[in-house]
């Protein structure tokens, strides 16, 4: 989440500023100076430039300067939010206010509604849901994709199984471990992908809150669990049981694949 917006020269001459926070207690005349040192330190004694720095209490500073127009975007955002983001965001933001407000940059020219705009558009589609509305929204989706993929799987299990792996009425010893234990174990495989890659990956995406993911996908195996040991087709509660560190690790991974894909994506809310 952005709490802090600032827009300045690099002598430290503060063009505009915003506060998207109320409850975080910054100096505004103490960071100013400070962007400004720490932007000229790194770009005079280090020759490079400095993008973030960690500021503790779960807040970081991102950068993004302007070396033609000698200015300096920075914010103050929340330690989890994607860097990339938002310095991609600063740039947007500064390159439109550059094209507004050039070539003075007055500060009594620079009109709040203008840059209100300006930044609206350029954060509008970035800002996640509050953290509440995800959750809701992650089980709205989740227990219909549930519910649709254990039929799915059932139906489709049970009909290739009986008409690729069950040729004949009776079966050897040797033909038992050799073809239709080797053919239950693939079904197997293919449930487990089938039942928890898809949601657990949308899970992540929506919730966009690690810990929160992984307890959606904790309940959502026990949801499983409790679906197939309550339908003719129990056998497939004791797969899942029988490869339940798999389908842990299956879980927890993708849950994990799909907050980072978001985190790219969005700014994040509480």
């Amino acid at each position: 989440m952005i709490k802090r917006f600032y827009i300045m020269r690099f002598n430290g001459t503060l063009l505009y500023s915003k506060h998207f926070s109320e409850g975080e207690r910054f100096d505004d005349n103490v960071l100013i100076g400070f962007f400004a040192s720490l932007a000229n330190f790194s770009r005079e004694a280090l020759e490079s430039e400095i993008e973030y720095i960690d500021l503790g209490h779960d807040n970081k500073l991102i950068l993004f300067p302007h070396s033609s127009e000698k200015l300096l975007a920075t914010a103050i955002v929340s330690s989890i939010d994607d860097n990339e983001l938002i310095i991609k965001i600063l740039r947007n933001i500064l390159q439109d206010f550059i094209g507004t407000f050039a070539p003075d940059y007055s500060p009594d020219k620079i009109e709040e509604e203008e840059m209100n705009v300006i930044i609206e558009e350029n954060i509008s589609g970035k800002l996640s849901y509050p953290l509440f509305k995800r959750l809701i929204l992650s089980w709205l989706l989740l227990i219909p994709l549930c519910i649709f993929l254990n039929f799915l799987n059932i139906t489709s299990g049970d009909f290739i199984f009986q008409n690729l792996y069950l040729e004949k009425d009776i079966y050897t010893q040797d033909e038992i471990y050799t073809e239709v234990l080797p053919a239950m174990i693939r079904i197997s495989l293919i449930v487990l992908l089938i039942v928890f890659i898809l949601p657990n990956l949308i899970s992540g995406y929506l919730v966009l809150n690690e810990k929160f993911a992984y307890l959606n996908s904790v309940i959502y195996i026990i949801l499983i669990m409790v679906i197939y040991f309550y339908t003719i087709e129990s056998l497939f509660a004791y797969v899942i049981l029988a490869y339940l560190p798999l389908v842990f690790l299956i879980s927890i991974g993708f849950s994990y694949i799909g907050f980072r894909f978001a985190k790219k994506r969005k700014i994040i809310r509480n």
